[in-house]
């Protein structure tokens, strides 16, 4: 259904009028906005498979970033490449297992120790997205890594991406990125309650994140899908000195 189709129905539901008349036509671009405010939520709450991205970026020798991030990047999903196999190879014949960079926040990441004895693979990440980061970079922020690589290394980044706002949605004739009509009307009929004094409002809200649940479940959202529990990659990395146990091998 386009944008402008569920603008109108929740306007219309939410007691807002329609667009044949004098009230209606007035309320449809404010129903717009809340529409706008609901596809916000799903993309910054949900790890929907609909918005995840994956592209190659490469890491830099002896240098532990910064590296200017994708300009639609909202937050990373994963990162990772394929550590060589004997002989140092990482060609197409001779990929090893890969290894999952862990994230850190940019605290952890700056209190590490950095000289280029510690020149390794690396293990860890962390973006600034900080807005002097995003001025400087130009785009979302910057990536860094450690420890710093002795090699340039061709890193897998699958990250969640940042949907723009559609420009006046109550006209606008394009189908949303998320595509499940129903939901898109009922909840954005729920919040234009607010604006029209519609007492329906928090019950529709509701049936909506009912109606949500399992379609986060079957689209590909991860929020609900069972965690491993692990201990805190700083301290048990498997570069780092603990004692290997039968239960923690690495």
């Amino acid at each position: 259904m386009q944008l402008q189709q569920i603008v109108l129905l929740a306007c219309q539901a939410a007691k807002g009028g329609g667009a044949v008349s004098a009230y209606g036509t007035a309320m449809t671009p404010i129903a717009g906005q809340w529409l706008t405010t609901v596809l916000e939520d799903l993309k910054y709450k949900y790890n929907l498979k609909v918005n995840r991205v994956t592209q190659q970026i490469t890491l830099a020798t002896g240098t532990f970033g910064p590296l200017a991030l994708e300009s639609d990047y909202l937050r990373s999903y994963d990162m990772w490449y394929p550590l060589p196999t004997s002989g140092g190879g990482i060609g197409l014949g001779s990929l090893g297992l890969p290894q999952f960079l862990e994230p850190l926040t940019m605290a952890k990441m700056d209190a590490l120790f950095k000289d280029p004895s510690v020149a390794n693979y690396p293990y860890f990440y962390a973006t600034d997205l900080s807005t002097q980061a995003q001025t400087a970079s130009g785009t979302a922020g910057y990536l860094y890594w450690y420890p710093m690589t002795s090699g340039s290394i061709v890193v897998t980044h699958r990250y969640m991406r940042n949907q723009p706002d559609y420009v006046t949605p109550e006209t606008n004739s394009s189908v949303p990125w998320f595509n499940n009509s129903m939901y898109l009307i009922k909840e954005t009929a729920a919040r234009m309650c607010m604006t029209t004094g519609d007492d329906r409002g928090s019950k529709w809200h509701e049936e909506a994140e009912a109606m949500l649940r399992p379609l986060l479940i079957m689209e590909g959202d991860e929020q609900e899908a069972p965690k491993q529990i692990k201990f805190s990659a700083e301290l048990f990395h498997m570069v780092k000195n603990a004692k290997l146990t039968k239960s923690s091998p690495l």
